[in-house]
């Protein structure tokens, strides 16, 4: 009765002290693993938020080579020098009636020659317009001929816009003929769409500035950049978030377009917007908790945020799996460890018994012989 109460204490106490054992050595396993695995979610969203970002600036490098090129063509060159010509012309005739008919041909003439080229290359470069600005702010040229055709920039109606903010910076540049952004602001001229400017200032052959070359960046190259889904599982995403929190691309999980729509007041954002780099986890714009991965882009004079992030549901949820293969592999090497006890405690005892059987019969016989 001793013998097995001695038996039942010790595999109690082995039994427990393996449990304990292996519960411990799976919690920190399941820690590390599921560590780990954050660690290569948010690097994964960390490279592309980063990859987005030279994206972007890949897309405005070659937008800057472009107006640079046409800013520097002679033909152009020619016809924003016979534009800007035949606008003083018409105001040191006193914009009389005949200066007047005089002006509209010269204005005629110039497009009928510009016109053709210039809506095939917004066409086929993917801009949405194309501006000829005088230095004195006057729009003489646009491939849309919307409502701000033959308006002025600096008394017009759209003196406080996107494209007059362009126009402005580009004309101080001057000889230094360097190319300027807007941010997005909506524009009225567009039906109130979300626009973005770029402009250079034209230079003659002899060094006078002859006005500004301006182009309406289009958002739907911005978004296709944005948009790019490859490895990024069923609810990431990618998008842009300007300085006043408002995005600067669209959703992937809204219909309509979200740019200078929809807020975006979060930890990561306002930390990529202050220049930092990282991944946390934090609640998104539909208030949904995700890991979060930001850096920052520099446009110009203005900062946005580069998101890339992924629900942190389907984090865990792709970690959960590795949870459960570690449970089942220490189960398993807890029942292996419990059989490899028995085995041995279990042949220390036949040994045990083995070696007191015949000692007690060698007792015996010298007992037997002595009476």
């Amino acid at each position: 009765m001793n013998i097995k109460r001695k038996s039942l204490r010790f595999w109690l106490v082995a039994g427990t002290g393996l449990a304990l054992l292996f519960t411990a050595t799976g919690l920190v396993a399941v820690h590390y693993t599921m560590q780990s695995r954050i660690e290569q979610f948010a690097d994964r969203f960390q490279l592309l938020s980063v990859l987005r970002k030279e994206a972007l600036e890949q897309y405005f490098d070659t937008a800057r080579a472009e107006i640079t090129f046409w800013s520097l063509n002679r033909d152009l060159l020619g016809s924003q020098a016979e534009l800007f010509m035949a606008q003083q012309e018409y105001i040191s005739a006193g914009e009389a009636e005949s200066a007047r008919e005089d002006y509209e041909f010269s204005l005629d003439a110039i497009h009928a020659g510009l016109h053709s080229l210039a809506r095939r290359f917004v066409a086929e470069r993917g801009y949405y317009d194309f501006f000829l600005i005088t230095p004195t702010g006057d729009v003489l040229y646009t491939v849309e001929k919307e409502s701000d055709y033959r308006t002025n920039l600096e008394t017009g109606p759209w003196r406080d816009t996107g494209l007059a903010h362009v126009f402005r910076r580009a004309l101080a540049a001057g000889n230094q003929v360097q190319v300027v952004f807007s941010d997005f602001e909506s524009y009225g001229p567009s039906e109130g769409a979300p626009a973005m400017f770029m402009g250079r200032a034209m230079v003659g052959p002899e060094g006078r500035v002859l006005g500004v070359l301006a182009m309406q960046l289009p958002t739907d190259r911005i978004r296709d950049i944005m948009q790019f889904k490859a490895g990024m599982g069923e609810s990431g995403e990618t998008y842009l978030v300007g300085e006043d929190l408002l995005m600067r691309s669209d959703s992937r999980f809204e219909e309509e377009s979200t740019i200078l729509r929809v807020k975006v007041d979060s930890e990561s954002v306002r930390r990529a917007l202050s220049g930092e780099r990282g991944a946390l986890f934090t609640p998104d714009y539909r208030g949904v908790p995700v890991l979060s991965a930001f850096s920052d882009l520099t446009v110009d004079d203005f900062r946005w945020a580069v998101m890339a992030e992924i629900d942190r549901e389907e984090v865990l949820r792709t970690i959960s799996g590795k949870r459960d293969q570690i449970a089942g592999v220490m189960l398993f090497l807890y029942a292996i460890s419990l059989w490899t006890l028995w085995y041995i405690r279990e042949g220390d005892w036949t040994a045990s018994e083995g070696l007191s059987g015949p000692a007690d019969a060698d007792h015996s016989d010298i007992g037997d012989a002595g009476i």
